[in-house]
């Protein structure tokens, strides 16, 4: 009877270790699991973040006032390297064209990551890309303006100095500072949408 007692004493241990090893297991599973969430999420936050910074950035590269001779085809330079008068709108019309791939690129990347964003937190965030859009088609209307002028020198000017002012705003990067440049400002607000979204998961310590 005694040996008895003790089989089934031993038994109720040997359960009770085994749903004791397997609450832990759970319990350690489930801890993982969460561990391994966060830092997927901290991971695509950080990654849509660096994106938009990117788009902040290839703005500045196409709205560069400068323009080097390097940008320029060779073949439209003169003697001295500087552009032939007759591939004025050609040679601009070039470099805009090559500065704007990057703004592409960089946008490209943004949709992708912002998307994943969306799967990952849903919907909620969704038109937080909408103002940096909005950017991107002012710049490319006043581009086309101004290369529709050098395209066509000799027809009417409408543009009053209001409107020249407005347009070489959101052409021309002249920084934050500048009373003259009123669309970083504006660039930089669409950027701070993301930060606000962004910024609590890539502080967040895991």
């Amino acid at each position: 009877m005694a040996n008895e007692c003790i089989s089934i004493v031993k038994d109720i241990v040997v359960a009770l270790s085994a749903a004791g090893a397997a609450l832990i297991a759970y319990k350690g599973l489930s801890t993982w699991q969460r561990e391994l969430k966060g830092k997927s999420e901290y991971q695509l936050a950080k990654d849509v973040l660096r994106s938009a910074y990117k788009v902040r950035e290839a703005f500045k590269h196409v709205r560069n006032p400068a323009i080097y001779v390097y940008e320029y085809p060779e073949d439209m330079l003169d003697q001295i390297g500087q552009l032939k008068k007759e591939h004025r709108y050609a040679g601009t019309a070039h470099v805009y064209e090559v500065r704007w791939k990057k703004l592409d690129e960089a946008f490209a990347e943004l949709e992708e990551k912002n998307l994943e964003a969306l799967v990952e937190w849903g919907s909620e965030h969704q038109d937080t890309i909408v103002p940096l859009r909005k950017c991107r088609a002012e710049l490319l209307i006043a581009l086309q303006d101004l290369l529709a002028r050098y395209k066509n020198p000799h027809q009417e000017n409408w543009k009053n100095r209001e409107e020249k002012a407005n347009e070489r705003s959101t052409l021309y990067h002249l920084g934050e500072e500048s009373e003259l440049d009123k669309f970083t400002p504006q660039i930089n607000s669409a950027i701070e949408l993301f930060e606000k979204w962004l910024r609590p998961h890539v502080s967040r310590k895991h």
